[in-house]
């Protein structure tokens, strides 16, 4: 089943399933941040060194289940995460929030 996802969203997904860390990084706004595993990474550059260790760490592939929109331009994206680490397959909540058609913020939950 496919999930109605903002386009910039859909586009975040299908650049982690293709492993493409150029067409990742530009989905984020300049000043964009990430929250993942108790730790922030803001801007690009260290946005895409926090993609780069994820790709070297494991190799996964996360598959949105349901998608919420949120107060203001925000959605709520619950997402199966399947891959080569211990636990797998996960849920995780990917809370986005967006700015200017791009993420300006995205907070990864279980």
């Amino acid at each position: 089943m496919a999930v109605d996802l903002p386009e910039v969203i859909d586009r975040y997904f299908q650049a982690m399933d293709d492993d493409d860390l150029d067409a990742f990084v530009a989905c984020f706004a300049d000043t964009a941040s990430v929250a993942d595993e108790d730790r922030l990474y803001d801007g690009r550059a260290s946005i895409r060194a926090w993609r780069q260790r994820t790709m070297a760490a494991s190799s996964y592939t996360a598959e949105p289940l349901a998608a919420t929109a949120q107060a203001g331009d925000s959605y709520l994206v619950r997402t199966r995460v399947s891959g080569s680490f211990p636990g797998s397959p996960i849920e995780l909540r990917y809370r986005f929030t967006l700015r200017d058609d791009l993420i300006g913020a995205l907070d990864i939950r279980p």
